[in-house]
């Protein structure tokens, strides 16, 4: 009999016996990484023209660096140098919610 009692304790921890006894299933059991509190990438798709690409696939090869990170450093320097752009942007943005 107390096989039968252990399996049964197994069945109801696990996701089919949520199922069966119509119980939801709590999500975060422990399993896996933690959560951080951190930015995460966005995914994005741009085009650029062929030799353009192969030569940052050059570059960040010899640098022993993603392609990734060579753009996103790009645009990081891109935005640090337009920083007046970006207070023009959200001084519209704010004067339209306002207006």
């Amino acid at each position: 009999m107390a096989k039968f009692e252990d399996r049964e304790n197994r069945r109801k921890g696990s996701i089919v016996g949520s199922i069966v006894d119509g119980v939801p299933v709590v999500s975060g059991s422990g399993r896996g990484r933690p959560k951080e509190d951190r930015e995460i990438k966005k995914r994005v798709s741009l085009s650029v023209m062929p030799s353009l690409y192969e030569d940052i696939q050059k570059i960040a090869y010899v640098q022993r660096r993603s392609i990734s990170d060579v753009v996103g450093d790009l645009m990081e320097q891109f935005r640090a140098g337009h920083e007046k752009d970006l207070a023009e942007y959200r001084k519209i943005k704010n004067s339209e919610k306002n207006g």
